[in-house]
């Protein structure tokens, strides 16, 4: 089993979260987005991370990647023979990727990315203009979101896809070194320490923290 991509990519980050949740072995092989080699460019023609190979099958996409995955290998993190719940866990799945990674790329990307990939100092002031304007009005819906759950993870009691989907990206706000407004979202704040504490997740920020651009 084979994934090619960078940890600084959320959605590397999205495909690490369930393979370190399923406790599976792979191999990791260190591509930035347009490498050309040709093991990559055959299960990624566009040059895109992730890409992913498990013996003859292969394949790109991030979700595609995860939805693979869980249902290879069965787990409690999605019930694939119930209808409902995968349509949730998609659901949950194109949100983060749609809604949330967008307003997080910017303090990522002057925080970690520049820092670390380019050695070059962060923009602040694109940083802050994200904290002001974007990141508010995507995490007061999720804080309405949240308030209404049954339980205390996003598809009820037990820890799901969905919160890999979501907390892959949210995995971004910790890398940029952002704080979140626990009396703005009390909800999200609590889901947020429920998640910051799974050693999976703290696994792929190590991940991002500990990359080496010299391996690349």
């Amino acid at each position: 089993m084979i994934l090619y991509g960078v940890p600084l990519s959320p959605f590397v980050r999205k495909v690490l979260f369930t393979l370190y949740e399923l406790e599976l072995e792979f191999e990791q092989h260190l591509l930035v987005p347009g490498d050309s080699s040709a093991d990559f460019r055959a299960l990624s023609p566009l040059g895109r991370i992730p890409a992913f190979q498990d013996g003859d099958f292969g394949i790109s996409d991030s979700s595609a990647i995860c939805r693979y995955l869980l249902g290879r290998y069965p787990s409690e993190l999605l019930d694939i023979a119930n209808p409902e719940s995968v349509a949730r866990a998609v659901q949950w799945d194109k949100y983060a990727d749609e809604d949330l990674a967008p307003v997080l790329l910017a303090p990522l990307i002057e925080r970690l990315v520049k820092p670390v990939r380019f050695d070059t100092p962060a923009d602040e002031s694109v940083v802050q203009k994200a904290v002001r304007e974007q990141i508010p009005p995507v995490f007061d819906h999720l804080e309405e979101r949240l308030k209404t759950l049954s339980g205390k993870w996003l598809m009820g009691s037990a820890f799901s896809y969905a919160d890999i989907a979501l907390g892959a990206h949210m995995s971004s706000f910790v890398l940029a070194d952002l704080e979140l407004d626990t009396a703005r979202w009390p909800a999200l704040s609590e889901w947020f320490k429920r998640l910051a504490l799974r050693p999976a997740f703290q696994r792929l920020c190590d991940d991002a923290r500990r990359f080496n651009p010299k391996a690349v």
